[in-house]
């Protein structure tokens, strides 16, 4: 596994990441930025890691996660004996989000979450999504600046101290720009810009062939600072 580390707030490249998808865009330790790079936007295998420096309401933490083996999606949805990958994220000892998601074709999609208390580590809420809640699409026509599409999905909601209740979301999905300069803890890179609107929130993202997401912006702010894949 090559790895990538920085200090928070510091773009100080110590190694040079190399992925069976080819090279990628990654900072100089001049600050200055490479070509643009290839392969994925979101390099999907067990083993690969993000580190996020977050700020919400003026409060900065960390945030880091991570692409578990194939598993059995589990719960009581339709998918429960699809095989997808445990991602774990955590933004600190009880303070985390397991969900099950996978590269389907060119497309990853997450099938089911579950959210836990920061305070005492317990199940707060499950959520289910059948078709699969879209995490990205690679396919060609939506890498395109200007493509724009809409997922429609039923939402499947079990607080633990609450009813279940089931909707129909929608979200639309837009590419805004392709190879924008984008700067972060981690360095400069070139991103594709992509927004996703759903309800009455909006999310902003950047996506780096052969990183993957490098911020989102959206409720909260999330810059890379670290990231660790596997060859």
């Amino acid at each position: 596994m090559k790895r990538h580390a920085w200090r928070l707030g510091a773009a100080v490249l110590l190694g040079l990441m190399v992925t069976g998808c080819g090279e990628s865009a990654v900072p100089t330790d001049d600050g200055g930025e490479e070509a643009l790079g290839s392969g994925p936007l979101l390099p999907w295998k067990a083993g690969n890691r993000w580190t996020y420096q977050v700020t919400e309401d003026g409060q900065v933490s960390e945030k880091e996660t991570t692409v578990g083996e194939l598993e059995p999606v589990g719960g009581t949805g339709a998918s429960r004996d699809v095989l997808a990958n445990r991602v774990v994220t955590r933004k600190g000892v009880n303070d985390q989000t397991v969900s099950w998601q996978v590269l389907s074709g060119e497309r990853v999609v997450r099938y089911r979450e579950q959210s836990f208390r920061a305070s005492t580590g317990a199940l707060e809420m499950e959520e289910q999504w059948d078709p699969p809640k879209l995490h990205l699409d690679e396919t060609p026509e939506h890498v395109v600046v200007g493509a724009s599409w809409l997922e429609i999905y039923e939402e499947t909601k079990l607080p633990t101290d609450g009813e279940t209740s089931t909707e129909t979301a929608r979200d639309r999905w837009t590419v805004i720009a392709d190879g924008e300069s984008v700067t972060v803890p981690a360095g400069t890179f070139r991103a594709l810009v992509l927004r996703k609107a759903g309800g009455s929130t909006s999310k902003t993202y950047w996506y780096v062939r052969g990183i993957g997401k490098v911020k989102e912006i959206g409720g909260q702010t999330e810059e890379l600072a670290a990231y660790e894949l596997v060859p």
